[in-house]
C-alpha cells in the first residue's frame, strides 16, 4: 500500500509504507517533506478519552449546578437534597468489566474506560 502526502510547495507524492515516519526531498522541488505513519482508522478508547478530556461523573456534574443555581438565587444549597433529584432523573448500570455501576448515558467507562455497546442487555 502506499501513502500520499504534498510537499510545502504543493507537490502531490506517492511514498512507500516502508518509509513511513520517515523524512525526504521532493523530486520537484527539493524541498524537506514528511512521511506520516499510515492512519489506521482506529482510535483506542484511551485515545478517546484523551480528546474529550477528563468528565466528571454526571451526579457530581449536577450537584456542583444545583449549588451554584441556589447561590445564583440567593437560597443556601444545603436547603437542596441534589442526591434525591439526580436519583430520580438518572439511571444506572453495571460496567460488563469492572462491574461498578455508571450512569446510562456513558458509552465508555470512566472507572476501567471499557466502551459500552449500546447494543447489549443494558
Amino acid at each position: 500500500m502506499s501513502i500520499t502526502v504534498h510537499c510545502p510547495k504543493g507537490h502531490r507524492l506517492v511514498a512507500s509504507e516502508a518509509n513511513a515516519g520517515k523524512t525526504g526531498r521532493c523530486p520537484v522541488c527539493r524541498a524537506v517533506v514528511s512521511i506520516p505513519m499510515p492512519s489506521s482508522g482506529y482510535l483506542s478508547e484511551s485515545a478517546i478519552l484523551s480528546i474529550l478530556g477528563e468528565s466528571a461523573p454526571i451526579k457530581k456534574r449536577m450537584t456542583d449546578e444545583l449549588s451554584e443555581l441556589a447561590e445564583m438565587a440567593g437560597l443556601v444549597a444545603t436547603t437542596l437534597n441534589p442526591s434525591t433529584v439526580t436519583e430520580n432523573k438518572t439511571k444506572t448500570k453495571l460496567c460488563p468489566s469492572c462491574d461498578r455501576e455508571i450512569d446510562t448515558g456513558y458509552h465508555i467507562c470512566p472507572h476501567c474506560q471499557t466502551y459500552i455497546s449500546s447494543l447489549g442487555d443494558f
